[in-house]
């Protein structure tokens, strides 16, 4: 079987004081990360701390459970059967009251022995490095809009309330699969827009680095490294939770973050080698 070799991996919760809601792992032949959509109303109609916590955890168990496997061929299906799957679960409860159901963003490595495959559903990041070969799955599009509604909310003097509604239409949007992108849930309307890079093996040597936003943030953002091989370096020479530590020391002398409604965002990431 093919497998992955974890040479690093860290989280850590934002500055909302709330639990984190990203996670991340590595078993078998895949590696992953996480990214829950926060939960401002703090719904809670499932099972566990909140409903997006209820997601999270179902979906990274599921990941190690296939993962210990060894037996996934395909990223993108298998992210298709989790979303049935978790669709299928949903249907078992009683959400008539639910104002809007769980997602997350996630970034996927899936390792076999003629290649290896990132998948991206959401803002989440995956970036490969072999050699002189140098490739990512990362989009801007979601930053662009949280970017735009921000500025929106400021130039109308939304209230905290009209701010939440707004971020929630969106949510809904990215449920559906607006604009060929989409988020993962187990919505009976979502439209899944998964992403995927395949890479063909050639020996041994390639590095993944997997991340949820909060920490592409120091790239994508505050210009802390000028672009993905630079954090890859990083993570490398320094080890993660030194990273992250810079990441966060930056957030907190900054006295706001520019287009985005969280001055901090979880932090997923894992580092590895196949």
């Amino acid at each position: 079987m093919a497998a992955v070799r974890l040479i690093d991996s860290a989280g850590s919760p934002g500055a909302s004081g709330r639990l984190s809601e990203d996670r991340f792992g590595a078993a078998g032949n895949l590696a992953w990360v996480i990214d829950g959509a926060s939960d401002f109303r703090n719904e809670r109609h499932l099972p566990a701390a909140s409903n997006v916590h209820w997601l999270v955890d179902r979906v990274h168990e599921a990941l190690r459970e296939r993962g210990a496997a060894g037996s996934v061929v395909s990223g993108t299906g298998l992210l298709s059967e989790l979303q049935a799957e978790i669709a299928a679960e949903l249907a078992r409860y009683d959400l008539r009251e639910m104002r809007q159901h769980p997602c997350c963003s996630l970034a996927l490595l899936v390792v076999r022995p003629g290649f290896v495959e990132i998948v991206r559903v959401g803002d989440a990041v995956g970036f490969l490095r072999g050699g002189s070969l140098e490739l990512e799955v990362s989009t801007g599009f979601f930053d662009a809009r949280e970017a735009a509604a921000v500025e929106r909310a400021k130039t109308l003097e939304l209230t905290a309330e009209e701010i939440t509604s707004a971020m929630y239409r969106r949510r809904a949007e990215y449920i559906r699969g607006i604009n060929g992108e989409s988020v993962f849930s187990g919505h009976p309307e979502g439209n899944l827009f998964a992403h995927s890079l395949l890479v063909p093996r050639r020996g041994a040597g390639l590095v993944v680095l997997l991340c949820t936003d909060g920490l592409a943030r120091a790239v994508t953002e505050y210009r802390l490294f000028p672009g993905w091989p630079a954090l890859l370096d990083a993570c490398l020479g320094k080890g993660l939770e030194a990273v992250i530590a810079e990441l966060r020391a930056f957030e907190n002398a900054a006295a706001s973050v520019p287009g985005k409604f969280k001055r901090s965002d979880d932090v997923a990431a894992v580092l590895v080698e196949v």
